[in-house]
């Protein structure tokens, strides 16, 4: 019924925007099949990235935040995050996919389609 939309493209990053983050990269590595991503909710509320200021995900802990329980994030020092934010678009639906089926059946004319 909802899809997501990839964001608009940002502004263009500065060299010293780059030397503020570089140093925080450091160490940084993707997470392995093993490691639990915890980006579909905050670590203290039922914040998402479908709210408004979306979600916040610590790049070294992988676990969320909403914005005003970042400071309660665990993580000492200054710390990287991806800010995450979804917004739901209604999608279109054609005239075959309207039509209720007449037959109790699947994958028949008529009948519910897989």
């Amino acid at each position: 019924l909802f899809e997501c939309t990839p964001p608009e493209p940002s502004m263009p990053v500065t060299e010293d925007q780059l030397a503020r983050v570089r140093p925080l990269m450091q160490g940084l590595r993707a997470p392995a099949h093993y490691d639990k991503v915890y980006k579909d909710e905050c670590m203290f509320s039922f914040d998402s990235p479908y709210q408004p200021e979306g979600l916040y995900v610590n790049l070294r802990s992988w676990q969320g935040f909403g914005k005003e329980f970042l400071d309660r994030d665990p993580a000492s020092g200054p710390q990287l995050y991806l800010k995450e934010v979804w917004r739901r678009v209604k999608k279109e639906v054609t005239e075959e996919e309207a039509k209720d089926p007449t037959v109790l059946a699947i994958g028949v004319a008529g009948g519910f389609d897989i």
